[in-house]
């Protein structure tokens, strides 16, 4: 692996001209003119690749708002950790360091790295930053409590929204924690992940363990459900499939459940679980997703098609899974430019993505189920310091980093 990130600027002519000769968009987000593929040339709209070349700024969207971001390492650090706990975070690290080019400890996912990275080295507007529980791996403390990302959101209040976060099989602790925190940290919606360093089994349709939570969010108005699903690594496989969120939604009409990483690789299961469901309320989010469009870009293309199938355009929620991958710049940049090649709709019948669904899929549909006033929230996301301080920078480059990937 490099030591040191090597970053090329390219011109609007000679992005262009990768583009014609197959490079594509992706691309240039993310590879040397030498590592690139064919394989990546029919999921790109070269349209839209000149226009984020020009720096046009009607790219994007009224309001970026990521659903999944993340601080590792909460203040003061972790005293104590058992093995699986350990082995997750070295893991995220690791990740990190490949995506960033060089070695970086778990402590460089701070919240300096989350501020720095989301605002101001990225498009982002609001970012709904993530609790983490799983006390019993982590010295009986969060790994990233419900309280300290209130205080992140007290820094930066335009910017940023909370998550909470309890372990079910905590039972009444679990059930109290939510009370205190819809009550006095104020969440906007509660993450629950499936067992893994915590290893206690739990499923979203448990009535002992995760019903008393979902009447804890009804009575105080919060209504987003959001779970870790899919992607198993460090969480136990069975409890990674959206099989159980069809019965808690229509047990609860009026929450929404909101399947993370869109419960990738098990994504065909969410959407035909959704097609066929009665309620509506069963969402999927698109965090640690962008991997796959760089790497696999026929696969992301048949995750989203599934999706819009399945689930419906007003129903899939941008994220990203930072500060994992770097800045989301790229992941932004490159979403904005995907598309699904004509005859792949044509053979699956698979809706359009087109630039009205991706800009619900960036906006709308978050601002909708989290009550955000898009041109309230605009306006006060531009007047904050951290709006400024970007401004104040250099725009934010078009660049293909050649130290982050493998040659293919």
């Amino acid at each position: 692996m490099p030591d040191s990130k090597v970053s090329t600027r390219l011109s609007r002519r000679e992005m262009l001209k990768l583009t014609a000769a197959g490079a594509a968009g992706l691309t240039l987000l993310k590879r040397s003119a030498g590592a690139l593929t064919p394989a990546h040339e029919n999921f790109l709209d070269p349209t839209t690749i000149e226009r984020i070349a020009d720096h046009d700024a009607t790219v994007h969207p009224p309001l970026l708002i990521d659903l999944q971001t993340h601080v590792w390492w909460r203040a003061g650090g972790v005293a104590k950790m058992n093995a699986a706990g350990e082995a997750f975070l070295k893991g995220l690290a690791g990740y990190r360091s490949t995506y960033v080019g060089h070695q970086v400890p778990i402590s460089d996912m701070g919240r300096v790295t989350f501020f720095d990275e989301l605002f101001l080295k990225s498009e982002t507007d609001i970012a709904f930053l993530n609790s983490f529980g799983m006390k019993a791996a982590y010295d009986g403390v969060d790994l990233f409590p419900p309280r300290e990302a209130a205080m992140i959101r007290s820094m930066a209040p335009a910017r940023v929204r909370v998550l909470g976060c309890v372990d079910p099989p905590d039972g009444q602790s679990a059930v109290e924690s939510l009370i205190y925190q819809c009550e006095t940290l104020k969440i906007d919606g509660l993450k629950l992940y499936p067992p893994g360093m915590d290893a206690r089994g739990w499923h979203m349709d448990d009535e002992k363990n995760t019903y008393p939570l979902y009447e804890v969010l009804r009575k105080h108005g919060v209504k987003n459900v959001c779970v870790h699903k899919g992607i198993p690594g460090a969480f136990i496989e069975q409890y990674c499939h959206p099989i159980d969120m069809t019965r808690a939604a229509a047990d609860f009409p009026d929450l929404n459940f909101i399947a993370f990483h869109s419960a990738y690789p098990y994504d065909a299961e969410l959407a035909e679980q959704a097609k066929k469901a009665k309620v509506k309320n069963i969402y999927a989010e698109l965090g640690a997703l962008a991997q796959v469009m760089l790497n696999d870009p026929q696969r992301f293309a048949q995750l989203i098609g599934r999706l819009l199938d399945g689930l419906g355009a007003d129903h899939i929620l941008w994220g990203t899974d930072s500060p994992i991958f770097g800045s989301p710049h790229w992941q932004i940049q490159g979403f904005q430019a995907f598309t699904i090649p004509d005859d792949m709709i044509e053979k699956n019948k698979y809706p359009q993505l087109t630039p009205e669904v991706k800009e619900k899929i960036l906006t709308h549909n978050a601002a909708r189920l989290f009550n955000i006033d898009i041109k309230a929230a605009k306006k006060a996301v531009e007047n904050d310091l951290l709006y400024k301080l970007r401004q104040d920078g250099n725009p934010l480059p078009v660049t293909v980093d050649t130290s982050k990937l493998k040659r293919q």
